[in-house]
């Protein structure tokens, strides 16, 4: 199992000053997960990892200046070379092969991450892990049984309980949506691959589902920087089902890993909008279903409005705290669908979990209470909030308001200024970042008049 997810919302972010600046990627340096992102802060700009944030997992670092010296960009290019190639008709040709012998004959070796059948190698025998055999409900369903991997952060390794895909494959019925961009979600992909009203393509980091799907079903993909590995083949194959999909709608379903940054999901989220709107002669963001912690709120609903939360609890098969069971978080799983959908479609009419108000006109958890002054139901982590008048907003119950800061907060609490989206960190005001603040500015006038 992958190391379990840290969910602590975040505080006060004045104690990190990183900011993610959004741009086209194309021109930026590489590493092993695709092009860098551009990153500030108070020491300066620099190009760092899309998807690690953990030093050990990636160490490439080039400061922005650095990167217009022509012997740093040569250097650079070793990386398009590094990144291996996918060979996936080969894989597809062996996986029908595979398929055709019995259960027992059908193996794939965790070590090498390769499916083979066992009477034609004996080359992952000793101490190499090995699954056998291999039913056709798992070759179907592989994400139910492939070992997660290691590192957490950089890869989505939790998966959508059975109930939490019934509830997302409902949604998109009831929008009349067909088709699904798979992102970091494969057991909606397999599920989708199961019912003859929806069709589905897979764009996952994860390379091993490349051996369990025809090439045109699978794309390896990173979603921090919208990159395809295959370039222009890769390229083509979404195209082609972007194009498709014009008549019949088309959703973007993502779980990304939770310590991801919000800057870069919701770039990408317009990016691949801005190439079907372009292709199919449409305009404005495409749906989407994205599974993240409540927490994450305010930084979503600052960066896009349109995408709000639901209150629905995303639980998921192989994390037992992340379940509405025994054993599970106190308040239920922390995880819920951010959704640019109308909420009415949401339909959890099933679920003992949730009720319908009358007011807001769509279903939430049975613990959330409508606020007449809110004029919502204001429970964002699964337990009943309450309204305080000072704030002039809904509050967790433990919470309580501090003259000092101006604000409710938990007992005992250090005194400070709450930022709740990430927006600037020097001024702590939304609608702009921190290189756009207008007092540093001030501040630059200042020390040069002196």
């Amino acid at each position: 199992m992958g190391k379990k997810r840290k969910f602590s919302a975040p505080e006060s972010t004045s104690k990190s000053s990183i900011e993610v600046i959004v741009e086209d990627v194309t021109t930026h340096p590489m590493c092993l997960h695709g092009p860098t992102l551009l990153f500030s802060t108070e020491k300066g700009k620099y190009f760092g990892c899309a998807s690690c944030r953990d030093k050990k997992d990636c160490t490439l670092h080039i400061d922005e200046d650095d990167w217009k010296k022509e012997g740093v960009r040569k250097r650079n290019e070793k990386y398009y070379n590094l990144i291996p190639k996918l060979d996936k008709n080969t894989a597809w040709k062996n996986f029908n092969e595979v398929k055709t012998r019995h259960a027992s004959d059908r193996a794939y070796c965790n070590t090498c991450k390769e499916l083979f059948n066992i009477s034609q190698t004996k080359k992952h025998r000793g101490d190499h892990r090995v699954t056998t055999p291999l039913t056709e409900e798992q070759l179907r369903n592989p994400s139910t049984w492939l070992p997660t991997l290691e590192n957490d952060y950089r890869e989505a390794q939790y998966l959508f309980a059975k109930k939490a895909v019934t509830t997302v494959l409902g949604i998109l019925k009831n929008n009349q949506i067909r088709n699904i961009l798979c992102i970091g979600t494969p057991s909606i992909h397999e599920a989708a691959q199961t019912h003859p009203e929806f069709d589905s393509i897979l764009l996952d980091f994860d390379t091993r589902h490349h051996q369990f799907n025809p090439p045109n079903k699978f794309l390896w993909y990173n979603m921090f920087n919208n990159y395809l590995f295959d370039g222009n083949n890769d390229e083509k194959v979404l195209k082609k089902f972007l194009k498709a999909s014009k008549d019949t709608g088309l959703c973007i379903v993502m779980d990304p890993p939770f310590g991801g940054r919000v800057e870069p999901l919701v770039h990408t989220i317009k990016e691949l909008s801005a190439t079907y709107n372009k292709l199919c002669e449409t305009e404005g963001i495409l749906p989407v279903i994205w599974a993240f912690p409540y927490f994450s709120e305010p930084y979503i609903r600052n960066i896009s409005p349109d995408i709000k939360m639901h209150d629905y609890q995303v639980e998921y098969q192989n994390h037992k705290k992340f379940q509405n069971s025994k054993g599970g978080r106190k308040q239920g799983s922390p995880v819920r669908f951010y959704t640019n959908l109308p909420f009415a479609t949401i339909d959890l009419s099933n679920d003992s979990n949730y009720k319908y108000c009358n007011k807001c006109k769509y279903w939430v958890g049975k613990s959330n209470v409508h606020c007449n002054k809110c004029k919502e139901c204001a429970s964002k982590d699964g337990t009943t909030y309450e309204h305080c008048n000072l704030c002039n907003r809904c509050v967790k119950s433990t919470y309580e308001h501090c003259n000092t800061c101006n604000r409710c907060s938990q007992v005992g609490h250090k005194c400070g200024i709450l930022v709740e989206s990430q927006s600037c960190y020097k001024c702590h005001e939304k609608g702009h970042r921190q290189l756009e603040c207008p007092r540093k500015e001030t501040e630059k006038k200042k020390l040069k008049s002196k």
